[in-house]
């Protein structure tokens, strides 16, 4: 049976899946592919499906993602219980004409954002709403206030952060409560060999039990398949249990944290086995110590580009 790990009022998978990478550009044309990769994941035994509704080839494809998990749900004959799937959707970054990026987390576009989002997933209820990135023209407090809003109106069911500090965190949890009360279930902020500039918010997320979702848990799509070059102690550790750097770096992040579920992506069916045989590895504490010591380069994918600004 698949490890599991507590998400809010749940327990889900050990380890999820990232499902942004099906919709980029080149996999537009390769639909069936795409959803024989979530059925790969649902018979694998993962219950956790990370989406949002930017994740689209192009500007005027918003949703796309969302649509093509819920084609892959609805479609789905396999062994595993559909009820035990968990599906986390974010909102609050615009994508326009000329693929024109913003933020927009006002309570008015929030609940259009998550109407969408419901009727391309095609549910009643979202289980998991993460707001996505930081509105610079609201407070942070205006924007938890939307949240909750969602989470009134029965819009959603539990509430998560994206790409948030330690500090509004902090005031997310002292306005909403955290896990145990019902209030932010989840984090989901980068972390990887590359990047390990958010430790004081795993660390936050650990000593409140709210679930840690790192995206790009291998460095991204660009370096995830060097990251044994990158970092060669992920190599020599993947060398001595005959796995790969990949399976190594999932083990790695695993083991680091309780809270910690990752959310790796794939393109393949063929790479959801590879992800399974992450949560086999058993690291010894030597090795583990040799991945710890690693030295990140704490450089963002996509580093933030607007200032936090009045939090409260």
């Amino acid at each position: 049976m698949i490890a599991l790990r507590t998400l809010g009022d749940t327990r889900v998978s050990a380890i999820g899946l990232g499902c942004m990478p099906l919709s980029n550009s080149r996999m537009v044309d390769h639909r069936e592919q795409a959803v024989r990769t979530i059925h790969a994941a649902l018979d694998a035994g993962i219950t956790l499906l990370d989406t949002a509704n930017i994740y689209a080839p192009s500007w005027d494809a918003i949703g796309h993602n969302e649509a093509l998990v819920a084609e892959a749900i609805r479609t789905y004959t396999g062994p595993s219980s559909l009820t035990d799937i968990v599906i986390t959707t974010k909102g609050g970054i615009t994508r326009g004409e000329g693929e024109t990026w913003g933020r927009n987390s006002k309570p008015d576009a929030l609940v259009r954002a998550c109407e969408d989002s419901l009727t391309e997933l095609g549910v009643e209820i979202i289980d998991l709403y993460q707001h996505h990135r930081h509105d610079p023209t609201l407070t942070y407090l205006e924007q938890i206030h939307a949240l909750q809003a969602l989470k009134d109106r029965h819009l959603i069911r539990q509430i998560g952060l994206s790409n948030v500090t330690a500090e509004e965190l902090d005031l997310a949890i002292a306005e909403l409560g955290s896990a145990k009360d019902g209030g932010v279930v989840s984090v989901q902020n980068e972390l990887s060999p590359r990047y390990r500039a958010d430790l004081d918010v795993l660390q936050r997320c650990e000593h409140e039990g709210i679930a840690f979702l790192p995206w790009s848990p291998l460095g991204g799509a660009t370096h995830a398949k060097d990251v044994g070059s990158r970092f060669t102690e992920f190599a020599d550790v993947a060398a001595e249990l005959a796995a790969t750097a990949q399976e190594v770096t999932l083990a790695w992040l695993l083991r680091m944290s309780p809270v910690m579920i990752p959310i790796p992506g794939a393109s393949k069916p063929e790479t959801i086995a590879s992800i399974m045989r992450s949560l086999e590895l058993v690291l010894s504490d030597e090795q583990f110590a040799r991945l710890q010591a690693t030295e990140p380069e704490h450089t963002s994918m996509y580093p933030e580009d607007q200032p936090r600004s009045a939090l409260r």
